[in-house]
């Protein structure tokens, strides 16, 4: 036991002894406090050389550096370089310095100046290498010379290159995104009387190529990102969309990504892309729904599972896509196809598309009280090619309507049904009782009449999406 009490007593007074001999060496009492420590006052006692160049190193040795946070070169601001310990610390002269005194300052607002000024010199940059006349935007352009550590800036036309690596001997500089071309190169480096330039070409031509869109969007969502795949697309330098400027879109080699502005109201808006001097990519208009969208069934998740042929002797065709070209919106490359014939001896031939609340449950809030602001608008894509079939929609077993002998003119029409106007007397009991919700569709004794069906792109919002184009034809179900 004594043993043990030993050694631990061993162990602080050794603890003890380092923290003294720590101390000692920092030249700090270990009596004050922390607030005392930091408020120590630093002194300049010389510094190296006493004449330095712009963007060269200057050695301040004096005490309590290791506090400072601030160096000037009479009122400019020198970077601190490094910091060796607190008896010498390293500065480097920034390029628009002009000679003065050294002053140091601290957090806790101590000052130490210097009894002597600093001399500073201003090397000429001279540079060696020829400059080319054209160069690909962001690409890199090596610059060779001598002094050319003092330079601080190359400027084509009246935009900044980006400085990529520097030295005295080598400056490597990236082309910007910018003309137009032919344009005027430019270096810049401080003199006593302040910067001056010098030409390193009059004639000099950035080429910046064309973004290649691989594919705008056919319609944007509310609350989802819109993304413009293709190549050069870090070229772009601005989106609009409609005359909306997009704040802070992000730009990759491959793609545009931002979201649509809240404030615009649903509608058709163009996308313009802007790159180099106000070039710009335009869209054709794009379908833009500035609603809150579930969607229940299109053909590119989900197939021909769902589709019940009826009577298959008087359905020809039942399958994804036909003759007719695509929706014109949202992106796809299925929609259901059906084409039927004349009616059996029941009167009809019935295929159905049948939405079953086992496999999309959402379908049960549809009637609940306050689901879409109290107005589920049904929403789909249809194409009768230029005949005319009947639509039988069901909400229950029992309850349905008709639209009857519906034609769409050769033409997709994005068809719009307010449910509880067309279904008053539906409880959101009797809705999910009735555990799908169906369509189905009918020859309805049209005899000897080939009939044709395309549909895609179910979904419910809260209002009628008139601003894209859809047809309200709530009054029509009877």
């Amino acid at each position: 036991m004594k043993t043990i009490i030993h050694k631990k007593l061993y162990r602080f007074l050794c603890l003890i002894l380092a923290v003294t001999v720590l101390a000692c060496d920092a030249e700090t009492e270990v009596d004050k406090t922390f607030e005392e420590i930091l408020a120590a006052q630093p002194t300049i006692e010389s510094f190296s050389p006493g004449s330095a160049p712009i963007q060269g190193l200057v050695t301040i040795t004096g005490t309590n550096l290791n506090f400072v946070t601030k160096a000037y070169i009479g009122d400019v601001q020198a970077e601190i370089y490094s910091r060796e310990n607190a008896k010498i610390m390293i500065i480097k002269v920034p390029a628009n310095a002009v000679a003065g005194i050294l002053k140091l300052t601290t957090d806790s607002g101590k000052v130490a100046v210097s009894t002597e000024n600093l001399t500073i010199t201003y090397p000429v940059p001279v540079i060696t290498s020829d400059f080319p006349e054209t160069k690909i935007v962001n690409e890199n352009i090596t610059i060779t010379g001598t002094n050319l550590g003092v330079v601080t800036r190359i400027a084509f036309g009246t935009v900044d290159g980006i400085i990529e690596s520097q030295d005295d001997r080598t400056i490597i500089v990236k082309t910007p995104n910018t003309g137009p071309s032919p344009l005027t190169v430019r270096f810049g480096y401080n003199t006593l009387a302040g910067e001056v330039f010098e030409t390193l070409s009059e004639n000099f031509t950035i080429d910046i190529p064309t973004p290649e869109v691989t594919g705008f969007p056919k319609a944007v969502i509310k609350g989802s990102p819109v993304v413009i795949g293709g190549t050069d697309m870090n070229l772009v330098t601005s989106v609009l969309f409609g005359t909306t400027p997009i704040t802070a879109p992000t730009v990759t080699p491959t793609s545009v990504t931002f979201d649509a502005p809240a404030s615009l109201p649903t509608g058709f808006y163009p996308i313009t892309l802007v790159y180099g001097d106000g070039m710009q990519v335009v869209s054709d208009p794009v379908a833009y729904i500035n609603r809150d969208v579930q969607t229940y069934f299109n053909f590119e998740a989900q197939g021909m599972e769902v589709i019940t042929a009826g009577l298959a002797a008087q359905i020809t065709a039942n399958q994804l896509n036909g003759t007719v070209a695509q929706p014109p919106f949202p992106n796809s490359t299925n929609y259901h196809h059906l084409k039927m014939l004349s009616p059996t001896a029941n009167g009809s031939s019935i295929a159905y598309m049948r939405f079953s609340f086992a496999t999309n449950t959402t379908w049960k809030t549809v009637f609940d009280n306050g689901a879409f602001n109290n107005n589920p608008v049904l929403h789909f894509w249809l194409n009768t090619n230029n005949t005319t079939p009947t639509l039988k929609l069901y909400a229950t077993s029992t309850v349905s309507k008709k639209l009857v002998h519906y034609n769409t003119n050769g033409e997709w029409k994005l068809v719009a049904v307010r449910l509880r106007d067309v279904f008053p007397t539906v409880t959101a009991s009797d809705f999910v009782s009735g555990n799908y919700f169906r369509m189905n569709y009918l020859t309805d004794n049209q005899a000897n009449v080939p009939l044709e069906m395309n549909a895609d792109w179910f979904i419910i919002t809260d209002e009628v999406l008139t601003g894209v184009g859809a047809i309200d034809l709530t009054n029509s179900f009877n």
